[in-house]
Formats: C-alpha cells, sequence, structure tokens
C-alpha cells in the first residue's frame, strides 16, 4: 500500500510540474542560467510596447551580499510596472522571478527564488 500512495504522490508532484511549465509564459521559458542582465532584458522584452528599460520587469528587488550583486526581477507578461503612484495590483502568484547575480542569470520561478532567498535571509513576497 505504501508504494501505492508513493506512486500516487510522484504521480500527482509531476503532473503540477508539468501543469506550472505550460503556464509558463514563452518569454520565461526562453530565459536561461548563464545569460546575462542585457540578454535577458531582449529575452523578456520581446512584445513590449514602446522603449523600456526594463520591460515586462513589474518590479525589482536589488541586495549586495559578501560582494556580490543580486537583482531580482518579477516578470509581468502583460508589462505592468509598479510604481511609487500605483497601487500593488498584480498578485505575487502572477509574476515569476528571475533571479541575476552579478549580472548573470543564475536561475528562475519561485522554487528557485524561496530556496536562495532562504538560504541567504532574503524576505520573499508572500505568493
Amino acid at each position: 500500500m505504501n508504494s501505492f500512495v508513493g506512486k500516487r504522490a510522484l504521480v500527482a508532484a509531476a503532473g503540477a510540474i508539468a501543469l506550472l511549465s505550460a503556464c509558463q509564459d514563452k518569454r520565461v521559458k526562453a530565459v536561461n542560467s548563464g545569460i546575462t542582465r542585457d540578454s535577458l532584458l531582449t529575452v523578456i522584452g520581446k512584445g513590449a510596447p514602446g522603449v523600456d528599460s526594463l520591460p515586462n520587469v513589474y518590479t525589482r528587488e536589488r541586495y549586495l551580499v559578501d560582494g556580490k550583486n543580486w537583482e531580482v526581477f518579477y516578470f509581468a507578461s502583460n508589462g505592468k510596472h509598479l510604481t511609487a503612484a500605483t497601487k500593488d495590483t498584480l498578485p505575487w502568484k502572477d509574476l515569476t522571478p528571475i533571479v541575476i547575480v552579478d549580472r548573470v542569470v543564475v536561475g528562475k520561478d519561485w522554487p528557485f527564488w524561496d530556496s536562495v532567498a532562504t538560504a541567504h535571509k532574503f524576505s520573499v513576497h508572500p505568493h
């Protein structure tokens, strides 16, 4: 019976991963670890209207830890930006964090950012 329960849990986990992948924006899917910050902006900026220095980035956070510059871009597929003049209108669960260290992408998605934030004691928005 335990092996049956374990197999069901494995199938459920695989299904959840597939569902998350299917829901992910094609621009985020095209982001790979190791690309530069400038290349990242080119990839996620496809289809963004007008000229924007951070296309499709809702907001960003920056940290300096042990001499390394950490930056987290919260990708928004709709191109909205959080500004001082606007209210926080998008649910955090609808954003995709993309983590950059010293101008190089090191990972993306909430599970990756949650693990990094926990390891370095960064505060993470509830999602």
